[in-house]
């Protein structure tokens, strides 16, 4: 009897584990940054863009999208955070105005689809 049990329970586990199916990650989601114009001059508004995608879709549905910037050298507490506003494919954009020459780096905070990615980039203003 107790064989007949153990092998019952045995083939149900099996049995079991066969009918189950795979479940597909989902692809993770892509941020590129880019700056209007390409050449940033001080004193001057730029535009920040950070385009969202996830695979080849473009993400209209982004949680946030948040642009950290701050001059190399600068401590923390020094950064700028700047909330982005979605434009249209996939695209979320600010205005920044740099107020001084140098190396500036910054990082496109964005939560969309229950991921998080946040892509550090430099920039150079003239």
């Amino acid at each position: 009897m107790k064989k007949l049990f153990g092998v019952a329970l045995i083939s149900l586990f099996v049995l079991g584990g066969c009918s189950q199916e795979k479940e597909e990650a989902p692809e993770l989601i892509e941020v590129k940054f880019k700056t209007i114009p390409e050449t940033i001059k001080v004193n001057k508004e730029v535009e920040l863009v950070a385009t969202v995608t996830q695979g080849t879709e473009k993400v209209e549905d982004a949680d946030e999208v948040t642009f950290e910037i701050w001059k190399e050298g600068q401590t923390k507490d020094q950064h700028k955070k700047i909330e982005a506003k979605h434009a249209k494919n996939g695209e979320y954009k600010a205005t920044y105005v740099f107020k001084e020459t140098g190396k500036y780096y910054v990082i496109s905070h964005t939560t969309a689809r229950g991921m998080h990615n946040m892509p550090k980039n430099e920039v150079i203003v003239k």
